[in-house]
């Protein structure tokens, strides 16, 4: 049975199966994969057993992986894959939902990661969903005033923002140094499908460039409000095995809490070579 695509629901995402990435897979295949994301921004790889060193090859299916920002959740022997847990190192083995509110990940380098892949290594019994927001469609749908309104403007982003609404792990010095602050369009082009979207990351951005705190907050809530929408989302329900892509050019993204904090959850993450945001 060859690889086949079909649609998880009428917002966005697609499901593919019949394809092992353990194995090299055929360029047909690699070019069909890579077209369902672009087309339908969030993709599920089904049934998938991979090692972290296979995990970081067969991400290059979709681009060149990069290792993650903090040395304690690297996997040692494949730095490009990364561990996402509901015991994070720093926190000692207590139980945290981690990345619970909407963002956009590696938004605080100049040149973030276009894709995140994330791969399901051990799951609770039910619930710890993973929510998608379809950034493209927000910008489209943005009432016309509103859309003038932010048209040319930056937004400054930073590791640890002052609005930031989920735990942020500590930074070593050395990390510290590699991420001061940036700033991206809110408007963004992608280099792939030439569709604008609207780029926020409320874990992440701190302000508007150039403008007060409060006339900047005022209209980020107000962004956000809108963006929130659920009209707008996709949420993942997780099997064991699935892989799931997704573009964080054009898409938000949170972890669902809403599960049974005893029981392990245990993700492996790859990100991929960023671009500077246009």
């Amino acid at each position: 049975m060859g690889l086949t695509i079909e649609p998880l629901n009428a917002v966005m995402g697609a499901a593919a199966t019949g394809v092992d990435l353990s194995q090299p897979i055929a360029p047909g295949d690699a070019a069909a994969l890579t077209q369902a994301l672009t087309d339908r921004l969030v993709l599920c790889i089904r049934d998938q057993d991979l090692t972290p060193p296979a995990f970081s090859i067969a991400a290059r299916v979709f681009g060149e992986p990069k290792p993650f920002l903090l040395r304690q959740d690297r996997i040692e022997g494949a730095p490009a894959v990364s561990i996402v847990s509901n015991r994070p190192p720093g926190l000692g083995g207590k139980p945290l939902v981690q990345a619970k509110h909407w963002h956009t990940d590696d938004s605080y380098f100049a040149a973030p990661a276009t894709l995140t892949l994330l791969h399901a290594k051990t799951l609770p019994a039910e619930g710890g969903d993973t929510e998608f927001i379809d950034c493209y469609a927000v910008l489209a749908a943005l009432p016309a005033a509103l859309r003038r309104r932010i048209e040319g403007l930056h937004a400054v982003h930073k590791y640890l923002s002052r609005r930031n609404m989920s735990w942020v792990a500590g930074r070593s010095a050395e990390e510290e140094a590699e991420t001061p602050e940036v700033d991206h369009p809110l408007v963004r082009t992608h280099p792939v499908s030439r569709r604008q979207s609207l780029y926020i990351n409320p874990n992440r951005i701190d302000r508007i460039l150039g403008w007060d705190e409060a006339t900047s907050d005022a209209l980020l809530d107000e962004l956000y409000a809108f963006a929130f929408r659920p009209e707008f989302q996709y949420r993942h329900r997780w099997r064991a095995g699935d892989l799931v892509v997704w573009d964080n050019r054009c898409t938000l993204h949170r972890a669902n809490a809403d599960y049974d904090l005893s029981q392990i959850r245990v993700m492996h993450r790859v990100m991929l070579q960023g671009e500077v945001p246009v």
